[in-house]
């Protein structure tokens, strides 16, 4: 059995196991019994080149045959780009998840993290970081995790502070919504 089609059989078999499939160029190593060293990364880029896997981001890759778990895909994407950091979603996604603003972000989803802040475009859409340099500790009553995408969410008075702080457009926040601290 040649080397990609192995490939493909596994990266199928662990999504079918429960597996979200999108997968780190570690993660293709171990499945396939290797190290990701330079041999490995240019065996990647052949994978991709026979249609056997798709790249996502910089070692981010999934297998266009075998699906992927689309319910959190971009939370899970910036989770494994950002694994060293801290992050959270805020801003738009975050106020037109609790219909705070009354757009819907499609295909975008914009987190707050302690890592660096930049866009990356992926073939699910693209996930907006913004650097915070605020203390993970001093945002605990601030934040709450959504088990339906893995990820920390800002409840409504941080994701407004967050919209406030990177000066973006207040104007979009629907009447009514206005920053519970400032009334205190």
């Amino acid at each position: 059995m040649s080397k990609l089609r192995l490939l493909n059989e596994r990266t199928h078999e662990a999504v079918k196991s429960g597996h979200f499939g999108v997968f780190t160029q570690e993660d293709l190593a171990l499945m396939m019994g290797d190290t990701a060293n330079q041999a490995f990364l240019k065996y990647l880029h052949k994978a991709v080149k026979a249609g056997v896997l798709n790249r996502i981001a910089v070692g981010l890759y999934y297998n266009p045959l075998a699906g992927i778990k689309t319910l959190g895909v971009l939370e899970h994407i910036a989770t494994l780009l950002h694994w060293k950091s801290f992050l959270y979603i805020s801003l738009e996604s975050q106020l037109s998840h609790i219909g705070v603003i009354s757009q819907i972000p499609m295909k975008r989803l914009t987190v707050m993290t302690t890592g660096r802040s930049g866009e990356t475009k992926t073939p699910f859409g693209v996930i907006e970081f913004t650097h915070t340099s605020k203390d993970p500790d001093s945002l605990v009553d601030e934040l709450y995790f959504d088990p339906e995408v893995g990820m920390l969410r800002a409840k409504k008075d941080r994701a407004i502070a967050d919209l406030k702080r990177v000066g973006r457009n207040q104007h979009m926040l629907m009447e009514g919504h206005v920053d519970e601290r400032k009334r205190r």
